[in-house]
């Protein structure tokens, strides 16, 4: 159980003060990444990887201020940031079936996604716990993005698309972090040490999404035309 901290600021009393700074940091990280993205490659896979990124930064925003002012806002907004992270999972998941080459896989793969996206929204405000934004997360991350890129790699032979779930192989540090409550004290506790982990592994992530972006934009580019330079 989290015990939670207070500052008191100009009258008012704010909850969790490093939970928040911690939140607003993964946040500028997922802005970056996700700005990065979008506006330096231009296909399928790395447009909604960036909205991933974007829509994660603003669930971290909304997050870490839900946290600060619980006292006044309530368990809402709570709601709110869970439900845009379940967006960001949409975004990834997505994002990941753009690899996929057979049409027919695409197809019920989006089924899927969408299917199970509708499935979160009724469990997340019915039980409205964050073991649902967990437990919807891990299907997005591992169930879709580490086992589509891992197949890409094994039938390509191309290094490249391994670096996405060895990066997410990483965020097992994180969870077990989260999960198991370790914490040094009540100001860190397990959110402010998995936020601090959680750092690197969406930078370690954005880098190497951008690798299998490159790869995808080359594999979209046209073919030259006689008398173009190759």
């Amino acid at each position: 159980m989290i015990e939670h901290t207070y500052i008191e600021l100009m009258g008012w009393t704010l909850a969790d003060p490093l939970t928040f700074i911690t939140d607003i940091m993964m946040a500028a990280v997922c802005f970056y990444c996700g700005h990065r993205l979008f506006y330096d490659f231009d296909n399928k896979y790395s447009k909604p990887f960036a909205l991933f990124f974007l829509f994660l930064g603003m669930s971290s925003f909304l997050g870490g201020s839900s946290h600060l002012l619980e006292n006044y806002l309530g368990r809402t907004p709570h709601l709110v940031a869970w439900l845009v992270q379940g967006i960001s999972v949409l975004f990834v998941e997505l994002a990941c079936i753009n690899l996929i080459d057979k049409r027919n896989a695409k197809n019920l793969l989006r089924a899927i996604t969408y299917g199970s996206f509708g499935v979160f929204i009724a469990l997340l405000f019915n039980i409205q716990a964050f073991s649902v934004v967990k437990f919807n997360s891990t299907l997005g991350l591992i169930g879709f993005a580490f086992i589509i890129h891992l197949y890409k790699y094994f039938t390509t032979k191309d290094g490249t698309y391994l670096g996405v779930p060895l990066s997410i192989s990483l965020f097992i540090v994180p969870a077990f972090v989260h999960g198991f409550g370790i914490n040094y004290n009540a100001w860190i506790n397990q959110n402010v040490i998995s936020h601090l982990i959680l750092l690197p592994c969406y930078f370690i992530l954005y880098k190497n999404v951008a690798k299998v972006a490159v790869l995808s934009k080359k594999q979209i580019q046209p073919i030259p035309q006689s008398g173009q330079q190759l």
